[in-house]
């Protein structure tokens, strides 16, 4: 059924150590704020004709799922090849369960290259298996496409641009009213010149912890961003155990743009 917004679920919003970090007991770590207690960072777009389309498979998403009860899965964006963006991916393997039931991904040709090396067993499943039968309990069926500028995703048009994250890159999007930037050191001008021209709704945005990074932005360069680019609200996401949920959102209150850290679990809309 076709309604007039689309949603985001925010599956996880952590750092690549998941929050707590293990064996760490900084005040974050153990904190009893639940809002403290974050997976690896991934979103779940359910878009208005009600298709769900899956960004990154990190290694914590069969919790995510159950814990969001999503039953299926009609499209998949991969935004780069790091562990804690697609460790996950054979947890889409009970959703490809059946007859002709496969999962079409999405990612830039880099990137699936890396896949493919990454997972032969799923996208070079003759040759990895010589040509045998595969027993067990099965691979899941993934259709890897390459993306370039745009393409169209469980049958909305996607816009895509490619970010700077250490030595690889990592794939940004706009979708609708939305758009999606995590691990980056930056932003070019000309992509924030095309989020501006969005007029976005809802941007999520890249924020790793309160002091300069190698590879992420931090908190001053996510806010920098975040005001040029001037969506209606701004979601900081993929957040290490340096920043302490009710201390960011206090630090945040009071600035001239609408800006707040997002938490496992939390619902967003946006318009068509």
């Amino acid at each position: 059924m076709e309604i007039n917004h689309n949603e985001v679920i925010a599956l996880g919003t952590g750092t690549s150590t998941g929050i707590p970090m293990i064996g760490c007991q900084c005040e974050v770590c153990c904190s009893s704020n639940k809002k403290n207690k974050r997976t690896r960072t991934s979103i779940l777009i359910k878009n208005s004709e009600g298709k769900n389309i899956l960004v990154d498979t990190t290694p914590d998403l069969r919790t995510q799922f159950l814990d969001n009860n999503i039953q299926d899965c009609d499209a998949c964006i991969i935004t780069h090849e790091h562990a804690d963006h697609v460790h996950g991916i054979d947890d889409l393997r009970p959703l490809t369960f059946g007859e002709g039931n496969s999962i079409p991904v999405y990612t830039y040709k880099k990137c699936a290259e890396h896949l493919r090396e990454k997972f032969p067993y799923i996208f070079h499943t003759q040759k990895h298996f010589q040509n045998k039968a595969v027993l067990g309990g099965g691979i899941p069926k993934l259709d890897l496409l390459e993306v370039e500028n745009k393409a169209e995703i469980a049958g909305d048009q996607f816009e895509f641009f490619l970010l700077p994250h250490g030595h690889t890159k990592s794939l940004s999007f706009i979708h609708k009213k939305f758009a999606y930037a995590i691990d980056c050191k930056t932003i070019p001008n000309e992509w924030i010149n095309r989020l501006k021209e969005a007029r976005l709704d809802l941007f999520i945005l890249d924020c790793v912890k309160s002091t300069p990074h190698q590879t992420h932005l931090h908190m001053e360069a996510a806010l920098n961003i975040a005001k040029k680019v001037g969506a209606k609200k701004t979601g900081l996401i993929h957040m290490g155990h340096e920043l302490e949920h009710s201390q960011m959102e206090k630090d945040l209150q009071g600035l001239d743009i609408d800006i707040f850290p997002l938490f496992d679990g939390q619902v967003l809309t946006y318009g068509n």
